[in-house]
């Protein structure tokens, strides 16, 4: 964990709500016991039983003796606000990072997952997991999921090597538009280990969902990316809207990674960085 003036059990807390808010428990099958969240931790069970009891307190779960602990329905909610998507210049700035791929299967369809690409339930998806480095550095992690008739027509050494969008391109789907959401997030245990930092860091957390021109969902991308690395840039242009000045994208936004400067020497160029 982190060490942040935070409580320990606090950490976990956090962790586990906001794995909740995103969907990450069912709700008609019980969550990890607390030995198996203590052992995924890195904590003591007394620790995982502190956190669980504050999350009862607020409502999030619920447990029930000799079935387990579940999540309530409630605890999955969020807010989400659209930005312009940046399509254009992905295949540039593909050319200028490293990915490596993680993981790569066919899933069922978690149902937040299957209503995000506006298909049934449990049906098939292609589930890949991919760190992308800029100078041998990793700065992000990235979870997509793309529906299992498009992916599997993409290779292992295809995700490997290109960014999905040139790859769609290259099927002939033609990507149109895509809704996409930004926040902050904590580090789950698989992405500090992939982003060497310590569980419970803030990360940069991207939602992006791509559509064809028929409106059809093509992929779903959960990125998280390290701060002291990547940043988001918008340019912004003040402008009159109905009599009232009002701030509005002035162009296209601009991701970029942030290389650490070497002591004594000038910081290395910032460079743009895709998903």
């Amino acid at each position: 964990m982190s060490d942040t003036p935070l409580p320990l059990y606090h950490k976990v807390y956090l962790l586990l709500k906001q794995r909740l808010a995103a969907g990450g428990y069912a709700h008609d099958a019980p969550m990890p016991g607390e030995n198996a969240l203590a052992a995924e931790f890195g904590v003591s069970r007394l620790t995982i039983r502190r956190s669980l009891e504050t999350l009862e307190d607020e409502g999030l779960i619920r447990r029930q003796q000799g079935r387990g602990t579940f999540a309530e329905p409630a605890a999955a909610a969020g807010h989400a606000a659209d930005i312009d998507a940046l399509m254009a210049h992905l295949d540039r700035m593909g050319m200028q990072t490293r990915v490596r791929l993680v993981e790569l299967q066919v899933v069922p369809a978690p149902a937040h997952i299957a209503q995000r690409l506006e298909l049934p339930a449990g049906a098939s998806v292609s589930r890949s997991i991919r760190v992308r480095s800029h100078d041998s550095l990793p700065f992000s992690y990235l979870t997509t999921h793309v529906p299992q008739d498009i992916a599997r027509r993409i290779s292992r050494q295809q995700l490997g090597a290109r960014p999905l969008l040139a790859i769609f391109r290259d099927l002939g789907i033609e990507v149109a538009r895509a809704e996409q959401a930004i926040s902050a997030t904590l580090a789950e245990p698989a992405a500090a280990a992939a982003l060497d930092i310590p569980v419970g860091s803030a990360l940069l957390s991207l939602n992006r969902l791509v559509r064809d021109r028929q409106g059809r969902p093509v992929e779903l991308l959960h990125a998280l990316y390290r701060p002291d690395r990547f940043e988001y840039r918008m340019q912004m242009q003040a402008q009159d809207t109905s009599g009232e000045p009002n701030w509005l994208p002035a162009r296209r936004a601009a991701a970029v990674t942030q290389a650490p400067a070497k002591p004594h020497s000038p910081a290395k160029r910032q460079r743009p960085a895709p998903p």
